[in-house]
């Protein structure tokens, strides 16, 4: 969705600048530039039945076109899947041997992967006979697969790429063999990372003489020498993955000689986590220097210092990447024009550096990443930009500062970036952004925001903060703590041209039409995990914005209006055959006569085909009543029975006259007594004298002031509420919070409750007398009949306070993820209504900060 709007960009470079960046290492950079790990596996929701052939267990994607098959000790043969697929996995299971045959029957496949199958230990000569369109295989992660046939890949004339990553291979000698140009003559990429060759030898690659490999990975492979001559038969290698291996410099520039001689044209290489200290070789760099090569990647080497010299002259470099080496400094004219002439890309990011000053960049450079200079936990560093830092870079039209420590930008922050197309500041510490900061990157089209308190003050942004943005498509606002935009100074009619808007992850309670107005180009709004409630006003036909994707998933919107309905039809006519995406997933839906009765009878008279259709496909599910709760939506609507809400409806109409009714006549009576009050004023004032003077005759010596109230004292600070097998966890916090200060006294029943009391009398003696009722929630406290017996009695206690006090006494922490089907219904109620501690073993010192400050809070009865 977003991303792809990165992916482009770098896409126009490659194209631009007539570089050797491929698609593929254009995707590869994306990831690294956006932070991006390896992408998300697809999910695999539909369970097929079990292969009864093998015993394997399959699962597939909604489009079935990813098949997964697995089974461990059950799954001993290759699957025999019936339905079609363009991938297949087989993984994880007791395969010992593929014989000819058993692949026979996937003849269509594309993409064929048998990893982490760790029983594997042969694959007859000729089982990929089949396999014609295949052009993806991975062996991988097969550790004990020792040895590849000569004929094994026969019959993959299609084949383009073949994975055999971390297998038990150890010597490159006897793979070779398999991959000669006759059994494979479309082969492209070889991985053969992970395996313990250890070594190259001079006649490693003679069988694959006259191949069309373009690409070898050979990372992590314990390498310790290469022969000068190993790579020569590769004529048509571009790029070549030596990285993590232990290799002298002076083998590296050997073989990069001897292939430069022959005409090898290399374009990639890259020598990351070489172990390469102080400084990059410079011998190296020499011979570097005269190749092609265009991309050179340093990653993940220790160059602390990089000083002026550190490079010679390198005119072919277009892509050079230093992440990870630890920099603190880089000299002033380390990447001069002079010597980079054609650099284009750099990539700093994870190093030590303090800041963007004026002399180290160059001012040819299309991309920088400089993110993630922030130290470390112990050693945390502000990042400083200087004053018209980027005058020298008007070429710039990619920057990253993501995962910065930077406080605060102004007006001066991006003078000189009149080019720059995509900003990223990601993850970092921002806090203020000041009047005009953006009016020099009028060229601007995505800025990423996502992840900085900007709303901790409860400022609302203003227009002057965003003016110059006037190409801007992309804005991304996560997690901002954004509450409210103001329409009276509305920042986004600084952003015309805006097509993505992402608020996903704020305190949004509502959003305007007057906010939306000026977006008339918006294709996707994402406002997911905020606090939306159904709105009672139309917003998108107000305001005249028809998104393509609107995301609306986890808030709390628990029923649709005349007024939603309305939006949704409206977004969902007239789109010309383009897909409309709205998700209202995980919502707090309730499924009653009272909610969905006007909706149901609105759609059925006025709803347009479209509406009724989304309706009926739509996978959101009623949140209350229990008795339709994680049904669908769709499904009560449907199956609701209109005569039963039409006498649900009578029924309260007539509720509502027997109610009306008497509060008329009681009003009338009220009137009455009041005029007969009013015209007898004088004799019932008379009446009242008499009275109190009787009283006071009675009660003259009784004390009319009132003992001023002493707070309630308790016996503990908290009671704690938790499962047997939960003591782990309950034997930290009593560490943390007793034998720590404010050294708090905690009920804990295993050691608090007298030998031979009754537990339920303990229990509740015991939440009379604690201050605080803690619940410590798990799957395991979820499933105990005990912890729910408490967590009644705890909310019984929150609701009725015997002493009067105005406070909540009830904490909930949530440890790990808890399975819904033991969920209680007070047990939901809580989790959806309470904010509750979530235990994080990364955040542990703030986890026990909180608890305690909660704890410890003035209260006051």
């Amino acid at each position: 969705m977003i991303y792809a709007s990165y992916l482009w960009l770098l896409l126009c470079y490659a194209q631009n600048a007539r570089s050797n960046l491929d698609e593929e290492s254009v995707e590869e950079l994306s990831n690294r530039f956006l932070g991006r790990g390896t992408p998300q596996w697809h999910s695999l929701p539909i369970r097929l039945d079990v292969d009864r052939a093998s015993g394997c267990l399959c699962r597939s994607t909604y489009n079935r076109k990813v098949i997964v098959c697995f089974g461990n000790y059950n799954c001993k043969k290759i699957p025999r899947v019936k339905m079609k697929s363009d991938l297949l996995k087989v993984r994880t299971t007791s395969i010992t041997s593929v014989h000819i045959g058993d692949l026979d029957v996937f003849y269509y496949l594309k993409i064929l992967e048998i990893e982490a199958n760790h029983q594997l230990t042969y694959i007859e000569p000729g089982s990929f006979r089949n396999l014609s369109n295949l052009e993806h295989l991975s062996i991988s992660y097969n550790t004990a697969l020792y040895t590849i046939g000569n004929r094994t890949f026969e019959g993959l004339r299609n084949l383009r790429n073949l994975t055999l990553v971390n297998n038990g291979f150890t010597n490159i000698r006897l793979l070779t063999p398999a991959l000669i140009p006759s059994i494979l003559p479309s082969l492209k990429w070889l991985d053969l990372s992970k395996n313990n060759l250890e070594e190259i030898p001079e006649d490693a690659f003679v069988p694959m003489q006259g191949t069309l490999l373009q690409k070898l990975d050979v990372c992590l492979c314990r390498l310790d020498f290469i022969h000068p001559n190993s790579f020569l038969p590769l004529k048509e290698l571009k790029k070549l993955h030596i990285g993590e291996n232990d290799l002298d410099p002076s083998l590296i520039g050997n073989f990069l000689a001897k292939m430069s001689q022959s005409n090898i044209n290399l374009s990639y290489l890259d020598l990351s986590g070489m172990g390469f200290r102080k400084y990059p070789p410079k011998e190296l760099m020499y011979i570097i220097a005269q190749t092609t090569i265009k991309t050179l990647i340093l990653a993940q080497n220790q160059f602390e210092i990089i000083p002026d010299d550190a490079f010679p002259e390198m005119v072919n470099i277009e892509l050079l990447d230093l992440r990870k080496v630890f920099a603190i400094s880089i000299g002033s004219n380390t990447f001069e024009p002079r010597k980079f002439p054609n650099l284009k890309i750099l990539l700093l990011g994870g190093n030590n550096l303090p800041g963007v000053h004026k002399k180290p960049l160059s001012s040819q450079l299309l991309l920088l990443d400089l993110s993630n200079n922030k130290g470390n936990s112990e050693n945390p560093m502000y990042y400083e930009i200087d004053q018209d830092a980027f005058l020298g870079t008007k070429s710039l039209k990619i920057l990253n500062i993501g995962f910065n420590m930077i406080k605060s930008i102004h007006n001066y922050t991006f003078r000189g970036l009149d080019n720059l197309k995509m900003l990223n500041m990601e993850n970092g510490t921002l806090y203020y952004i000041g009047p005009g900061t953006f009016k020099y990157t009028k060229h601007l089209e995505i800025l990423n925001l996502a992840n900085n308190p900007l709303n901790v003050n409860g400022n609302n942004f203003t227009s002057a903060q965003f003016e110059g943005l006037n190409k801007l498509e992309v804005l991304i606002l996560s997690n901002c703590g954004i509450t409210n935009f103001n329409d009276d100074d509305n920042i986004f009619e600084m952003m015309p041209m805006l097509l993505h808007l992402i608020l996903r992850n704020n305190q949004l309670y509502f959003i305007t039409a007057e906010t939306l107005k000026p977006l008339k180009c918006l294709q996707v709004l994402d406002l997911s995990e905020n606090l939306l409630i159904s709105w009672w006003k139309p917003l998108f036909l107000a305001a005249g914005v028809k998104p393509l994707q609107l995301y609306l998933t986890n808030n709390k919107i628990s029923h649709f209006t005349i007024s939603m309905i309305q939006d949704i039809s409206y977004l969902l006519e007239d789109r010309h055959n383009r897909t409309v995406e709205i998700d209202l997933m995980n919502n707090v839906f309730t499924c009653d006569c009272s909610t969905m009765y006007e909706t149901a009878l609105w759609l059925e008279m006025n709803g347009s085909a479209p509406l009724r259709q989304y309706f009926s496909h739509s996978k959101f599910q009623c949140n209350s009543p229990d008795v339709w709760e994680s049904f669908r939506v769709s499904n009560y609507m449907e199956s609701m029975k209109k005569s039963h809400c039409y006498v649900y409806k009578k029924i309260s109409n007539v509720i509502i006259l027997v109610w009306t009714a008497p509060s008329l006549v009681t009003l009338i009576l009220i009137a009455i007594i009041g005029l007969f009050l009013y015209k007898y004023r004088v004799y019932i004032k008379y009446w009242i004298f008499l009275a109190k003077l009787a009283l006071g005759r009675t009660f003259i010596r009784n004390s009319l002031k009132a003992d001023k109230c002493e707070p309630k004292k308790y016996k503990y600070d908290a009671f704690v509420s938790y499962s047997n097998e939960d003591r782990e966890f309950i034997s930290e916090v009593i560490t943390q919070l007793e034998k720590s200060p404010p050294y708090l006294k905690l009920c804990i029943y295993e050691r608090d409750f007298e030998i031979g009391s009754f537990i339920s009398e303990s229990v509740l003696s015991s939440i009379n007398e604690s201050k605080f009722v803690v619940l410590v929630i798990s799957t395991n406290f979820a499933r105990s009949q005990w912890c729910r017996w408490e967590t009644q009695l705890a909310e019984y206690h929150r609701i009725f306070l015997e002493d009067g006090t105005n406070y909540d006494p009830l904490i909930l922490i949530k440890i790990g993820e808890i399975e819904s089907k033991y969920l209680t219904a007070t047990l939901k109620f809580l989790m959806k209504t309470k904010v509750y501690h979530t235990w994080d073993e990364n955040n542990r010192e703030e986890f026990w900060i909180k608890l305690r400050n909660v704890l410890t809070k003035d209260v006051h009865i």
